[in-house]
């Protein structure tokens, strides 16, 4: 999965709120450097003092993890579905106002 584009680091976020305590704590570490923090990878590299080729792999793998999880518990499409019950609900009340 390419995380260049923003939907998908946008989504990769998402993923990584909802699931991000699914991953070991040194996934969570570089992926909270790399998403949150928008590090690039060497700057991710130099602080893990490992290869900017290490810390791509070690992205691509936690972020199959996490879509993974996704696939398989469903969370990210269920908030969305709440949200949209909730806009719907929101607009049903203004017009009863």
């Amino acid at each position: 999965m390419a995380l260049d584009s923003l939907t998908s680091r946008e989504r990769q976020v998402a993923l990584f709120e909802r699931y991000g305590a699914l991953l070991t704590e040194h996934q969570r570490s570089v992926l909270e450097l790399y998403l949150r923090r928008d590090w690039s990878l060497s700057e991710v590299a130099a602080r893990q003092k490992t290869s900017r080729a290490a810390v791509h792999d070690l992205i691509r793998r936690s972020a199959q993890a996490l879509e993974e999880y996704d696939r398989k518990l469903g969370l990210l499409d269920e908030d969305r579905r709440r949200r949209e019950e909730l806009d719907g609900l929101r607009r049903r009340l203004e017009r009863l106002s």
